[in-house]
């Protein structure tokens, strides 16, 4: 109980949330990290640039101080000093009573969040300089997402939890490991694995995985063009979990070229003989075929075996690769402009 009251105190240092705006226009996507008490973007002028963006449209300026800032410290202060009491005084009741706290004004900060979320995207100057409709001649709406990713004209805009999200998780885990450590002392019929269900859970929530490919809706992070191959489609997915979506292998070897953004974790290309099914890109085996065209031009193609490739290049004819071999092969140049 000690240590989760202690922790609850890194969002004090952390940021709880990050909003980040992919652009074919912007090579480096601009990014807004949200703390406990201050706005903050990723890069220098990000904010500003997304301000100057949304003036265009309609949409507010985000502001240095909202009231939020002005209360989150307390209530965060202040469930630390709750927790460090509770924590001397011992009982386990009290630890329940914490987490129900914090449960509670997680969900209000929650409801809030989308509340401004809402406002932000919803209310538009009627002076905007441009005006977007939908088909039936209503006002298009920019208001980006709770959590995951969402296309907004030609932006992606993804919202997703950072550090201090995961150490509020954390810190809340820890509560619930103190009660159920002490409670199963009297009650041992209560598994002792479900003491450690919310750190597990957190565990799993920080799961670095790639998302689904949305044929014939996701457009391709290299040449915008939309994603409708299933057999030639690639993912890149980085160490912080967000996704880039590819139309062609071929897409994702030129992107990979002028990679400026995080550290990849995940490097994931379409099984040609399995159509839809993503492999690991590095344990892949590669083939060049005029025979099987692929969306961008390169004609390549990946197996999920040196085997099952070889079967189709007795058919086929073409140049052989492998991983190690795609960045420097000088045939990789999709036919499109980045």
């Amino acid at each position: 109980m000690l240590f989760g009251a202690v922790l609850l105190g890194s969002l004090f240092v952390f940021p709880l949330w990050n909003i980040t705006l992919e652009a074919p226009q912007y090579p480096d996507p601009l990014g807004m990290d949200i703390f406990i008490n201050k706005f903050h973007g990723v890069n220098d002028n990000d904010i500003k640039n997304i301000n100057i963006m949304n003036h265009y449209v309609g949409m507010k300026d985000i502001p240095e101080v909202i009231p939020e800032f002005s209360i989150f410290p307390y209530v965060v202060g202040g469930m630390v000093l709750l927790g460090l009491i509770f924590a001397f005084v011992g009982k386990r009741n009290l630890f329940l009573i914490w987490f129900s706290l914090m449960l509670i004004f997680g969900t209000i900060g929650m409801y809030d969040f989308y509340q401004w979320e809402y406002e932000y995207g919803h209310e538009l100057a009627e002076n905007a300089p441009i005006k977007f409709t939908d088909s039936e001649g209503n006002p298009l709406t920019y208001q980006p997402p709770l959590i995951g990713g969402k296309t907004i004209l030609n932006f992606r805009a993804i919202s997703l939890p950072k550090i201090g999200a995961y150490l509020l998780a954390a810190s809340m885990g820890f509560s619930l490991l103190a009660y159920f450590s002490d409670k199963k002392k009297r009650h041992q019929s209560i598994p002792n694995y479900m003491a450690f269900l919310p750190i597990i859970m957190m565990l799993f929530s920080c799961e670095t995985k790639p998302q689904e490919i949305h044929y014939g809706k996701d457009a391709c992070q290299y040449c915008q063009m939309t994603i409708v191959d299933q057999q030639h489609a690639a993912q890149l997915v980085t160490k912080k979990g967000r996704a880039y979506k590819y139309d062609a292998i071929e897409c994702m070897v030129n992107d990979l070229k002028v990679w400026g953004r995080p550290e990849v974790e995940l490097y994931l290309v379409a099984d040609y003989e399995q159509p839809g099914k993503l492999i690991e890109a590095k344990k892949a085996s590669y083939l060049i075929s005029e025979k099987i065209s692929s969306p961008m031009g390169a004609n390549l193609s990946a197996f999920s075996s040196t085997n099952s490739r070889d079967k189709i290049y007795q058919t086929t004819g073409g140049f052989l690769l492998e991983w190690n071999q795609l960045q420097s092969d000088p045939r990789l140049k999709a036919n499109s402009h980045h």
